[in-house]
């Protein structure tokens, strides 16, 4: 009888293990379900603000917060974040931030609203790179970069009729500023669905990155079919080329370099091989498409770089600027800065009633500026060693996994999250934090990424201990007896 009672229990308890694993994939499966949700409005929030509804712009702007919201009380209810050190860090910086806030109220006499607002750039995204890490598989993944190179696709027609409409049509309306930027002359810098050109080099670089990775492992995954892959490649690359962005060429770079440095870290000579021709093959390919059909756009960046240059110095020089010039604010602001936000076009049109850059425009400097010097500093030695991490994991992966999926993304995302205006923008915040939670999910060892719950096996009786156990209880019952 005893061991019949003890193996009913086994049961009760893998069924309940069962029923709570079962759950539990049911949490991250809605989790997953949010972020595409959060990611698809950060796409196409633009197109709703500047052409459908452009009177409820603010409103469309904070739509992305809800649902963000609503991931954290999901995962915090059913466990899904692992402890992480970052994570920690990150909150409790948070937390001394919120009292610099109170601490700003008082003495700045900032406007609330614009202390709130430039609280959420700074951390209200944090967390999700933690839920994604712990929810997103590599089916995931894998899902997102599939459903985001079909998107490109009708995007890249939008796209081209950008290019060649003049600039204050219709289709090259920009929120904010009434007409696109211009690269030269009449030719605009094309913004996509985006309210700003900021938007579209983001969504470029993240798309290159996908379809690359595509590519490189077409016979080990194969993500899409021969004629789509084809396809997005030839709609991915018109898209760059057509984009006007000095930025977007800058980040290409950084993409392929860091693609062929993760490929040489590998143990895979045939990947090491296949991938360095694929990436010659890809530059021939622009090449021919820059001085073909798409001329019209080569004189007009190659123009743009030499206005450029004359004017604002080299794409290398101006990006590496901030790092070399942010010093001279840690003596020149306020201990506890001029207000955390007050330096975004969102939180000075509360504070002033218009949209507009009142502090630095990079973002090292304007962080110094809002939070003042020992603030900032936290801030940015927090970014700076996230950066790092990432970096050193994405060399894990590689070295020991053969993955080089990490450091493509990082490729794409890493200089932003280093140095880029998160804070600033909040395009760039959605799009660097979702893909620094989708560098940490790729880092992830195989047999976690592949992870799928499975039903526990019934654990058998151990007889031997019941046995013991049922001699034992005759032994008592006698000498009671």
């Amino acid at each position: 009888m005893l061991l019949i009672n003890n193996h009913k229990l086994g049961i009760n308890n893998t069924n309940e293990i069962s029923a709570a694993a079962a759950i539990k994939e049911k949490a991250r499966t809605s989790i997953i379900k949010y972020v595409f949700l959060v990611y698809w409005l950060l796409i196409f929030e633009g197109a709703l603000r500047k052409w459908v509804f452009p009177e409820y712009q603010q409103i469309i702007f904070f739509l992305r917060d809800p649902i963000v919201l609503l991931i954290y009380v999901i995962a915090l209810r059913h466990r899904i974040v692992t402890r992480d050190g970052l994570l920690t860090a990150g909150l409790l910086i948070s937390f001394v931030f919120m009292a610099l806030v109170f601490l700003q109220i008082v003495t700045v006499k900032m406007n609330v609203l614009t202390l709130i607002y430039g609280w959420r750039m700074y951390f209200f995204y944090l967390p999700l790179v933690f839920v994604i890490k712990d929810t997103f598989h590599q089916a995931d993944i894998f899902k997102l970069f599939r459903q985001t190179l079909y998107i490109s696709i009708p995007i890249s027609a939008l796209v081209y009729f950008q290019f060649i409409s003049p600039r204050d049509s219709y289709i090259n309306d920009a929120y904010g500023t009434g007409n696109a930027f211009v690269v030269t002359g009449t030719r605009v810098r094309t913004t996509g669905t985006f309210t700003f050109v900021i938007g579209q080099f983001m969504f470029t670089g993240s798309i290159l990155t996908m379809m690359i990775f595509c590519w490189l492992h077409k016979a080990r995954y194969a993500l899409l079919s021969l004629p789509w892959l084809l396809l997005c490649t030839g709609t991915t690359l018109a898209i760059l080329l057509l984009s006007g962005s000095r930025t977007a060429f800058f980040m290409t770079g950084l993409i392929v370099t860091c693609t062929f440095f993760g490929m040489m870290m590998t143990r895979d000579t045939k990947l090491k091989f296949t991938g360095t021709l694929l990436i010659v093959f890809l530059l021939l390919i622009a090449t021919v498409m820059f001085l073909g059909p798409l001329r019209d756009s080569f004189d007009a960046i190659t123009t743009r770089f030499d206005e450029a240059k004359s004017s604002e110095g080299s794409v290398i020089m101006r990006a590496l600027g901030p790092i070399l010039g942010f010093g001279q604010h840690i003596t020149t602001s306020p201990v506890i800065g001029y207000g955390i936000g007050f330096g975004t076009g969102g939180g000075s049109s509360l504070a002033t009633g218009k949209a507009q850059m009142v502090l630095a425009e990079d973002e090292w400097s304007r962080i110094i500026q809002e939070v003042g010097p020992g603030f900032g500093l936290v801030y940015i030695f927090y970014r700076a060693i996230f950066t790092f991490l990432l970096f050193k994991q994405a060399i894990k992966s590689a070295r020991n996994d053969n993955n080089i999926l990490p450091m493509m993304l990082l490729g794409f995302i890493g200089f932003y999250i280093f140095i880029g205006q998160v804070t600033t923008q909040g395009t760039m915040q959605g799009y660097c934090w979702i893909f620094v939670g989708l560098v940490m999910a790729a880092s992830k060892p195989p047999q976690r990424t592949e992870l799928i719950p499975q039903k526990p096996e019934i654990p058998y009786p151990n007889i031997v201990h019941n046995n013991q156990r049922l001699a034992n209880l005759k032994i008592t019952q006698a000498t009671e007896d």
